[in-house]
């Protein structure tokens, strides 16, 4: 797995949480309660702090993946699955023949765009040889 297929994947789980209106809660009663975080632990507060982190690359990599062509984008989708399962449990329903080489051909569109917004250090990633 390399640097784009973690934040592809991270954006995987985070649309996965999806609410039906972004930025309300689904309790309106109780959108605006907020517990005390006094209580928490440093492990606790870790969490939330990469929470949103994630949360916050997700809302950067989701128009870029929504702005893909339906090839891309559906191999995009195919490979999350895959990945997130850890084995290759689904199949693209509609171009399996080339499933791999349109998932490169998706993060080489997205590799100069993850680059531009800063989710990607341009020193470190090669899409020809991803550091691992």
């Amino acid at each position: 797995m390399d640097a784009i297929d973690r934040l592809l994947l991270d954006w995987h789980e985070w649309n996965l949480g999806w609410e039906l209106v972004p930025g309300y809660p689904r309790d309106a009663g109780l959108g605006g309660f907020q517990s005390s975080r006094q209580w928490m632990d440093l492990d606790d507060l870790n969490d939330e702090v990469d929470r949103r982190i994630i949360e916050g690359h997700a809302r950067v990599i989701d128009p870029l993946v929504l702005a893909l062509d339906e090839r891309l984008r559906v191999a995009v989708n195919i490979a999350m699955l895959n990945l997130a399962a850890g084995v290759e449990v689904c199949r693209n329903p509609r171009w399996p023949a080339t499933q791999d080489a349109d998932y490169q051909r998706a993060k080489e569109v997205l590799e100069p765009q993850l680059i531009q917004r800063g989710l990607l250090d341009p020193g470190i990633y090669d899409i020809q040889h991803p550091v691992r």
